[in-house]
């Protein structure tokens, strides 16, 4: 495992001589503040062997460390030499406090920002000035210098997103957030999120494993106009049609040219701080923009569904779940009787979905744990790493499917045979934090956050916890998403939460 990270690293403590670096941050994100990123911006994994979707780095001359939530401090271990990056877990300790603590007056720590955003570059940039150290802005990023085998952006051609499935037409969305961008006293708006982009002008992608999303950006002016900026390749005569006359075509690499453009005059530009890039914002700066820092005006529409996108959801689970309801009976006939893997059980568990109407791809990497592999938070199998079903043992299988009317993601945790009274206490007060979250009445405004106790409080009874979120979202044809919102409403049986 050491050997190619250890040359890896010693590449890239070059490269940042090269450029006068004395440090460089390595995010795991890509140019859109993704969570899940195509394969030529796993820059993390490609450094230190990390494969978990969360995580940061910094590399120094003489120190590197390895930034994790919760989720990933099993993982981290099995994955990144602790010789190479030090093992550090994000509550006990921020990269940027760490980062204090090592650099020195007169150091020049490299950041590319097109993948921070403008709100870390500001925090960064102060608490490194208070050391006499100075933040820097890179002009290529250091990995892609010294990365033989890159892989090239996606080519895959984009896809219609039927309307009647949406609820809504592109042009009825990009007149109705026109509006909001008039109301917020810009001319334009500037769209990075893939997810936005994918929702605003239904349209879907192939760009990022198990998530339909093509990688492009956006400008959308308060008249229902827009510029998408994508790859020539992945446009067809299709979603050509599909887009209209109101919606201009650009190269991808053409965006931050015409960012300079739009800002011409000091016209009003709305950009999302929480979603833009740091580049995005400097870019509109120098071009002689107005901007306006605002939320998305995709977010919060996006996560309001339709009739269509509420029914579709409907839809989809009950495929999905009768797909993984012939699983686990498959697994109750079999598992006691030996011989079956984790990755046998992905398999055949994929086989059962792909006899549903419309399945197109899993949502995710099936996460088929058995014993101590589930505890491994997002655990991926492997042919080295499979194990086999053990009676007495706990199997932990979460996975999901996408449809073209929805998209799912359903965890079960299953006795493999008898199981000891540890595990069925420990079964017990998961799912009774599940049924007391799911009975939970709150007011208005109340978020995920703060119902989180209500999930943990039996197994808090007796001193444990788990150090993760208790719950996700969904989205129409998108990816299970961590984010989400509670909602005052009433539930609705089988609708999942907004993604």
């Amino acid at each position: 495992m050491s050997k190619p990270h250890a040359e890896r690293l010693s590449a890239l403590r070059a490269e940042l001589s090269r450029q006068a670096l004395d440090g460089f941050v390595v995010p795991l994100t890509d140019e859109h503040n993704s969570e899940y990123v195509a394969d030529y911006a796993q820059r993390l994994a490609w450094l230190t062997g990390f494969e978990g979707s969360a995580g940061s780095a910094i590399v120094l001359a003489e120190k590197a460390a390895m930034f994790v939530d919760g989720r990933y401090v099993i993982q981290v271990r099995d994955q990144v030499d602790s010789a190479l990056f030090a093992h550090v877990h994000l509550t006990e300790t921020d990269p940027l406090d760490w980062l204090w603590g090592e650099v020195k007056k007169g150091d020049r720590i490299g950041y590319d920002p097109r993948l921070h955003t403008p709100g870390w570059v500001a925090q960064a940039q102060s608490r490194l000035q208070r050391k006499g150290a100075e933040l820097v802005a890179v002009d290529q990023n250091p990995i892609d210098a010294v990365w033989p085998d890159q892989p090239a952006p996606p080519p895959f051609p984009l896809k219609p997103h039927d309307a009647a499935l949406a609820g809504a037409t592109s042009a009825d969305k990009r007149a109705r957030i026109g509006g909001d961008i008039a109301e917020n006293g810009a001319e334009a708006a500037v769209l990075t999120a893939l997810d936005s982009i994918a929702w605003l002008f239904n349209i879907r992608g192939n760009d990022v494993a198990h998530t339909p999303v093509a990688l492009a950006y956006a400008v959308l002016h308060k008249d229902g106009r827009a510029d998408l900026f994508v790859a020539p390749e992945k446009m067809t005569d299709a979603v050509r049609e599909h887009l209209g006359n109101e919606v201009s075509i650009a190269p991808y690499d053409g965006f931050y040219d015409a960012l300079s453009d739009l800002g011409a005059g000091g016209k009003a530009v709305l950009a999302d701080p929480a979603t833009a890039n740091a580049a995005v914002f400097e870019t509109l700066k120098k071009g002689g923009a107005d901007i306006v820092r605002a939320a998305d005006p995709c977010a919060l529409p996006k996560a309001c569904k339709t009739e269509a996108e509420i029914k579709g959801s409907i839809a989809a689970h009950e495929r999905d779940g009768a797909a993984v309801t012939e699983f686990l009976h498959w697994l109750d006939q079999e598992a006691h009787k030996g011989g079956l893997t984790e990755i046998g059980c992905v398999a055949k568990l994929e086989s059962f979905r792909k006899k549903r109407d419309g399945f197109c791809d899993t949502s995710f990497d099936t996460i088929s744990g058995a014993g101590s592999n589930g505890a491994i938070c997002h655990y991926r199998v492997s042919e080295e790493s499979s194990r086999p079903l053990t009676p007495g043992e706990l199997y932990l299988v979460d996975s999901g499917g996408q449809y073209p009317d929805g998209t799912t993601d359903i965890t079960r945790t299953v006795p493999v045979g008898t199981v000891g009274d540890e595990e069925k206490d420990r079964f017990t007060r998961v799912l009774k934090g599940h049924i007391a979250l799911a009975r939970a009445r709150f007011p208005k405004g109340t978020t995920g956050a703060q119902l989180d106790a209500i999930a943990r409080k039996p197994l808090w009874d007796v001193g444990l916890d788990y150090d993760h979120a208790p719950a996700m979202g969904w989205a129409a044809i998108w990816r299970s998403m961590k984010d989400r919102n509670a909602s005052p409403r009433p539930p609705m049986p089988s609708l999942c939460s907004p993604a």
